[in-house]
């Protein structure tokens, strides 16, 4: 097949995907269309030739915006949140369809009502700046009143449009439970507030601005961006490639596939949905060719492509909102995380596996997939992910290495124009490398860098006849496609995180957070497991139908605060609610996920999530670690973290061997009971537990190898 062939002579792929190669079979374009359903993120408008451009320049604009006042251009905090929000909500009201009976080609005036009122909200937050900063949710004017209620409709309307009806009504809750709270019973009753000082809190620092658009502030566009950009670049074909040739020949080889391509395309994005559709639509048809029924199909990629949310250094921008939330500093966020994110994709690969072996699922033939003698001069398409991993390891904010790994991702983009073998980008890979010891700021000394690589780039493609003045329009409209595309996938993220707000800034007035941990206590009493599976239990739910990025951030208010009353240290807490908001996608009764993955293999969606929390199983076990064995969080020696994580390894693995019932061939409910029993004892640091672990697992493999000797004997 041709993708054995595919870029074997260095240069630079071409960027447009897997789908480009013929090697690589891809989802019929409906059923994407009905997998891209589930994410909720709106039908947009397909406008006249003249509004897609002013749209697109808008969209530009709006990246591009963001990126100077990140690096460059420095401007008050709280108004730089409200035009990220408003700004977004606006182009959002005119791109996104609100209604399904509204005409695909025609902005209705209700659209343009709220994008003035989003207009005028900004406006009036800049002109009162001052002011508001010392009277918000204190001292209301009319002005101030009026502000916070029509600010809070745009956004409960702009998270609609982007996200679906779940989050808005749960914040309409929430604001419901302000003024009725006076009138409801025990714990739930509280003193009241003034109409107007609630509005003008919810559409201030304290809740709609606070700590969770912080966030998407700060990190969502440059690593949505980064993300685009890098697919633009080729560097998710080169991945999908290397996944072929390194997995495609093992029993099963597609399904090991879908477990690396989840790895990678869901660390960036905040949307299990969009993880499915990215990776999915190419790997769901190999496995259905080599023979995976429709739901198993389905449910291994909807749980690798949840899973890629738990994966440093981005793990989907919750790393960012955790380390805004707790304090506690990114980078120790980014290592704690590790560890677990390596057994649940260890235990996702050896379920595949089983999975196959009981299936008696081959390989693709080597013949047909990629050679690594045609992987190897493309290595250097990694640049990006090594200038963001190199930039945020030697101490740089995570702004500065998202911007400059966004930059270089043009460089890439640059010798793929200019049809370069791909070794010309050593050169930027050096200058990055020494860019923090030229003794200059970091954004200088990258600038340089950057700029000398583009300029030896060209001079080396006009050395070899390669250079063209076609390439520069080619690119500049790369470019603009790609920052319009970083606005449009931002918007969802900047919507829940703005909406989750509401959440957070009620529960903080209201002390109603502080009442829940007490009521969660009370029902656990002295024990803590009992309390991790209430908080799982919460979490999910609270998760259902939502990004796990505002899933994370409502749960984190909600239930973390309970579990740190405990005693539970805060990294461990959080990183437990963050686990559970991730699984909340593979989760029935809305397994969002699971059912955009089955829209794509054509399975039932319920017979898929119900696949997919088999294949995931691990992930439902693994977060109590982080209170029996908070060693794996790197939270203890490097001795004890050692053991753990080798004992955490075998649990796993018994894990798979309950969920595929299958160890030296099929097993019946007693073997798989007692290997799920072993691998929750191993699960907890203790030596006794270990020892019967060990001991169990050890007869269950010395009488499931001596019974399926006899039966070959026999």
């Amino acid at each position: 097949m041709e993708s054995t062939r595919h870029a074997s002579d260095g240069r630079v792929p071409d960027g447009r995907g897997p789908g480009a190669n013929p090697g690589f079979e891809e989802a019929s374009a409906s059923a994407v269309e009905r997998a891209s359903h589930f994410d909720s993120e709106g039908d947009d408008r397909q406008l006249g030739r003249t509004a897609t451009r002013i749209i697109v320049v808008a969209s530009c604009l709006y990246a591009l915006f963001h990126l100077a006042v990140l690096n460059f251009w420095a401007i008050d905090e709280w108004m730089y949140r409200v035009l990220h929000v408003n700004l977004g909500a606006i182009i959002a009201f005119v791109t996104l369809r609100g209604f399904p009976f509204e005409k695909i080609n025609r902005v209705y005036p209700w659209d343009i009502l709220l994008a003035l009122a989003a207009l005028g909200c900004t406006i009036y937050v800049g002109m009162n700046l001052n002011m508001l900063l010392m009277r918000a949710g204190v001292i209301t004017t009319p002005g101030d009143f009026a502000c916070g209620v029509i600010g809070t409709i745009v956004v409960l309307e702009f998270t609609r449009r982007t996200s679906g009806l779940v989050l808005p009504l749960i914040a309409l809750a929430f604001i419901s439970y302000i003024f009725l709270g006076p009138v409801l019973p025990g714990i739930l009753r509280h003193s009241g507030f003034q109409t107007a000082n609630a509005f003008s809190f919810l559409y201030s620092q304290d809740a709609i601005f606070g700590l969770t658009v912080a966030a998407s502030s700060r990190y969502i566009i440059i690593f949505v961006a980064f993300a685009v950009f890098l697919q633009a670049s080729g560097v998710g074909d080169y991945f999908m490639r290397v996944a072929m040739a390194c997995f495609g020949w093992m029993r099963g080889g597609p399904g090991k596939v879908s477990v690396f391509s989840g790895l990678f395309f869901g660390t960036i994005s905040g949307s299990a949905v969009a993880n499915v559709v990215a990776s999915g639509t190419f790997t769901i048809p190999l496995m259905r060719r080599l023979g995976y029924p429709k739901e198993d199909a389905g449910a291994i990629e909807a749980t690798s492509s949840s899973g890629g949310q738990l994966v440093p250094p981005v793990m989907g921008a919750g790393a960012f909102i955790m380390a805004e939330i707790t304090g506690i500093p990114y980078a120790e966020i980014i290592l704690a995380a590790a560890l677990p994110c390596l057994l649940f994709y260890a235990a996702v690969f050896v379920n595949v596996d089983k999975h196959a072996q009981r299936l008696g699922l081959h390989g693709v033939k080597r013949a047909d997939l990629p050679r690594f003698s045609s992987l190897k001069g493309d290595v250097f398409l990694l640049l990006p992910l090594y200038v963001l991993l190199y930039l945020l390891l030697t101490g740089y904010s995570i702004i500065a290495a998202g911007t400059w790994g966004l930059v270089s991702t043009v460089l890439v983009m640059l010798a793929r124009e200019l049809k370069l073998h791909s070794t010309v980008l050593v050169l930027p890979l050096i200058l990055y490398t020494l860019a923090p010891f030229a003794g200059y700021a970091i954004n200088v000394a990258s600038l340089g860098a950057s700029l000398v690589s583009a300029a030896v780039i060209v001079a080396v493609a006009l050395a070899t006849g390669r250079g063209s003045w076609s390439v520069a329009p080619v690119l500049a409209r790369t470019c603009l496609d790609g920052l319009s595309d970083t606005t449009r996938k931002s918007l969802q993220l900047i919507s829940v995180m703005a909406c989750a707000g509401i959440v957070v800034g009620v529960l903080g007035l209201t002390g109603l957070s502080g009442r829940f941990s007490s009521v969660l206590l009370d029902i656990a009493g002295d024990s803590t497991l009992v309390a991790f599976i209430l908080a799982m239990v919460v979490s999910i739910i609270l998760g259902m139908g939502m990004p796990t990025t505002a899933a994370y951030a409502i749960a984190a208010s909600v239930v973390a605060p309970a579990l740190q009353q405990m005693g539970v240290a805060p990294l461990a807490a959080h990183m437990f609610v963050f686990y559970c908001a991730v699984i909340s996608a593979i989760t029935p009764p809305v397994a969002i996920a699971a059912f955009a993955a089955s829209a794509l293999s054509g399975g039932k969606p319920w017979a898929t999530s119900v696949r997919a929390m088999r294949f995931g199983m691990a992930a439902f076990l693994l977060p109590f670690m982080f209170y029996t064995s908070p060693e794996i969080l790197l939270l203890g020696s490097v001795g004890s973290t050692v053991f753990v994580f080798a004992t955490a390894l075998v649990a796993v693995y018994l894990f798979a061997t309950a969920s595929e019932a299958y160890l030296f061939g099929p097993i019946g409910p007693l073997e798989r009971l007692v290997a799920l029993t072993a691998g929750i004892l191993l699960l907890w640091a203790n030596l006794a537990s270990d020892v019967a672990g060990l001991a169990l697992a050890a007869a269950l493999f010395a009488w499931c190898r001596y019974r399926g000797g006899a039966t070959r004997l026999a």
